[in-house]
């Protein structure tokens, strides 16, 4: 689909005097050219040839998801209240004209650059010039997917602390997202436009054979053209037009990569032509590089090109002071000028809604004789819950009245639950699966535990922080960077240390402090303006 459009829209010039017309009602079609604006033009028949060339593109439905209106051409667009389906939104961002009775939803009416005007403007025959748009700027940005990690969940707590009078925002994300992605998606603040990309990318032969040197050989690139250089015309034009395609021509102030893991979202931010540019990262990008499942380097293929378009970026942002301390130390010989790019801003909370939600019914009762240690994250190898379930074997050796929940789905939940039934430790610990909100669980259980071998800075733990649990963490550079001041216990990263710590939260002896989450909420939005700027 697209591949002859597109040899049209790069080869055809703009055909003057012409209007192609895209409706499946003849007497919107009768009418249109009975309008005065279309006296004496011709009527080409619908094809990717007219949508290409033809100095008038019409339409009162959504567009092919190829068509890219063209500089020259008009594209003048009827909505009639139909709900905002995907498509439907694409043609609306790339419409010069939106005649329409209605109200646009207000997340639309700031981002579209087309003037709306009524159907009694328009029969009148005389269009009003373009309007300007505010002082707002406008945000892309791409946060991961929406899967259920902290990824998301800092993506959604950020976009509803921010300040809307000053900004407006886009995330756009795959149109394939899984129900609970969907789920997720649908969390963020009703502010924000949600825009889900429909159909492929446009390409020709040379942008696919450049694409291919990039993504196989960008580091004989970088070592032959530079930091700035290794990028292909033909691939920032693939890119460009990419975008393009999704939202017209929308102007977009700040672009940011929250998520910083498919170089596909990475190039298009990159080549985005925004004022500002950020890419994050969550995490200490080395161990992710390394990052195994089975015999497969999980983020290998995409961090070989996304670590070198840091240099198109104006910031590359840690969830963290140590995190970036980390992150520059082994990178800096990919970013040019890394101490100056690499930034750190803590991630923002959400503490009202997770006081609220965790002040509902849980799903799961406790044992009240019992005593709880609780995790939460994805079932991945970074999060080290295999030794987390061995450690705990010796726990309960000592103290049979400890038990452990594990929240969070992912894919090593076969392999521990095998753990879990070789060690016996079925009564003990339980995989609890993802839950909808885990917060009243989190609330009654006594210890919150974090066993990972890395991290950014792990909102769970903020979380955990928020509900005033006792916490126990393994002592990473994230979890470091939030409990180091006195509110957690920090352990040596070992199975051994486990078994000291839980045993010690057992006997109440971690230490614990009053956690200020307005105050330091408060900061974290003052660091997130200050790197938009």
């Amino acid at each position: 689909m697209g591949e002859r459009y597109l040899k049209y829209y790069l080869q055809e010039p703009i055909r003057k005097n012409s209007v192609v017309i895209v409706s499946d009602h003849e007497d919107f079609i009768e009418g249109i050219m009975g309008h005065p604006i279309f006296v004496g033009m011709s009527l080409e028949s619908l094809s990717d040839k007219a949508l290409a060339s033809a100095a008038y593109v019409v339409s009162d439905g959504a567009m092919p998801s190829y068509f890219i209106k063209k500089d020259g051409q008009t594209y003048s667009h009827f909505y009639r209240g139909e709900p905002l389906e995907p498509l439907l939104v694409r043609s609306l961002l790339h419409a010069d004209y939106i005649v329409t009775d209605g109200e646009l939803p207000a997340n639309l009416q700031g981002v579209i650059q087309g003037t709306v005007i009524t159907s009694q403007q328009w029969e009148t025959g005389s269009l009003p010039a373009k309007r300007e748009n505010d002082s707002k700027k406008t945000i892309l940005m791409y946060c991961g997917g929406f899967k259920n990690n902290g990824i998301t969940t800092s993506a959604i707590n950020l976009l509803h602390n921010l300040d809307y009078e000053r900004y407006r925002v886009i995330v756009m994300d795959t149109e394939a997202l899984h129900d609970d992605c969907k789920r997720n998606f649908e969390k963020l603040d009703p502010r924000v436009l949600r825009m889900t990309v429909v159909g492929g990318m446009l390409r020709t032969a040379t942008e696919s054979k450049a694409e291919e040197r990039l993504f196989t050989a960008s580091h004989e690139l970088y070592v032959e053209f530079g930091p700035e250089g290794f990028l292909e015309d033909e691939v920032k034009r693939l890119y460009q037009r990419e975008l393009r395609r999704i939202l017209g021509k929308t102007k977009i102030d700040i672009a940011i990569d929250f998520d910083g893991y498919f170089k596909y979202w990475t190039l298009l931010l990159a080549t985005s032509g925004a004022h500002r540019k950020l890419i994050y990262q969550h995490n200490e990008m080395m161990q992710e590089y390394r990052k195994k499942l089975g015999v497969d380097y999980k983020h290998r293929v995409d961090l070989n090109v996304i670590f070198l378009l840091y240099n198109y970026f104006d910031k590359i942002v840690s969830v963290a002071e140590h995190t970036r301390d980390l992150n520059e130390a082994k990178l800096r010989h990919l970013v040019e000028n890394s101490s100056e790019k690499m930034v750190y801003v803590h991630n923002s909370l959400d503490y009202e809604a997770v006081l609220k939600a965790a002040d509902e019914a849980p799903d799961v009762e406790l044992d009240k004789d019992s005593f709880y240690f609780v995790t939460m994250g994805r079932l991945s190898p970074e999060k080290n819950q295999r030794v987390l379930i061995e450690a705990f074997k010796e726990v309960v050796a000592k103290r049979n009245e400890a038990k452990l929940v594990l929240i969070g789905n992912g894919e090593l939940k076969e392999e521990l639950a095998e753990v879990i039934g070789k060690l016996g430790l079925e009564k003990h610990v339980t995989l609890l699966g993802q839950v909808v909100n885990p917060f009243p669980l989190l609330k009654q259980c006594d210890v919150f535990i974090l066993s990972s071998n890395h991290e950014g800075q792990p909102m769970v733990l903020l979380e955990a922080l928020i509900l005033r649990k006792v916490i126990v963490a393994t002592d990473i550079p994230g979890s470091r960077s939030i409990l180091e001041d006195g509110y957690g216990l920090l352990i040596p990263n070992s199975k051994e240390h486990l078994v000291d710590g839980m045993l010690r939260a057992l006997n109440g002896e971690v230490p614990t402090k009053e956690f200020d989450y307005v105050t330091y909420n408060q900061h974290a939005m003052e660091m997130f303006y200050g790197i938009l700027e």
